[in-house]
């Protein structure tokens, strides 16, 4: 082979290692930053929730793909976190309600019990898109906060499906909030913000927030 071609080659892998050594630091010091102890992941699993961490942090809000007089109308993001819309101080605003993210089991999606420790489990990274595994810390930090909010029972007769869990029928589960500042509450709160500036998919993430502001029963 040609001398340049092998020191182009060499220089060229030489800044792909760096750049991944540069991603896997700047990833590590999300988690070092706010003491976060993660255990009990697969390698692949880690690397894909150290994903999902970074790319709630870099999320960042466009011009809005909506009309502004409805963005006005329907956003709650700022009234129940306290900040404008942004991945910075938002991802800052999840990782504070955690102490520990640890693996749960093959059948588990993710379950916070207002005790810190954040449980996710196969079904996080095999059975959810990009975007429900944001909304998901974003709803679970939220039991992490005063009394955890916890589920109330979704009404007989309940009329809505779940956009995430089609086969789920929800009436009379533990799938419903009370009070418009829980769990589900937040979760809607930041999808809304992303079907308004499309940072996803506009159709997934109208949906999901449309199933999300069902649980809502007041």
């Amino acid at each position: 082979m040609n001398p340049v071609k092998i020191k182009t080659t060499v220089y060229l892998f030489s800044l792909l290692l760096l750049s991944c050594v540069q991603i896997k630091e700047t990833q590590k010091i999300i988690f070092d930053e706010h003491r976060l102890e993660i255990s009990g992941f697969s390698e692949i699993q880690r690397h894909q929730l150290e994903r999902t961490i970074a790319q709630l942090k870099s999320l960042i809000p466009g011009p809005l793909e909506i009309k502004e007089v409805r963005y006005r109308r329907l956003s709650q993001f700022e009234h129940l976190f306290g900040f404008s819309f942004h991945g910075e101080p938002l991802s800052a605003w999840v990782l504070r309600r955690f102490s520990n993210i640890t693996y749960g089991n093959p059948w588990t999606v993710a379950v916070n019990q207002n005790k810190g420790t954040l449980i996710i489990g196969d079904l996080f990274f095999t059975e959810l898109s990009n975007l429900e595994r944001l909304y998901l810390l974003v709803h679970e930090a939220r039991h992490s906060d005063k009394h955890g909010f916890k589920h109330s029972k979704c009404p007989e007769g309940f009329p809505f499906v779940s956009a995430g869990q089609p086969k789920q029928d929800l009436q009379g589960e533990l799938a419903c909030d009370k009070t418009p500042n829980g769990a589900y509450g937040y979760q809607a709160a930041f999808l809304f913000e992303i079907f308004a500036y499309g940072l996803f998919e506009q159709r997934e993430a109208g949906l999901l927030y449309n199933s999300s502001i069902s649980r809502i029963i007041q």
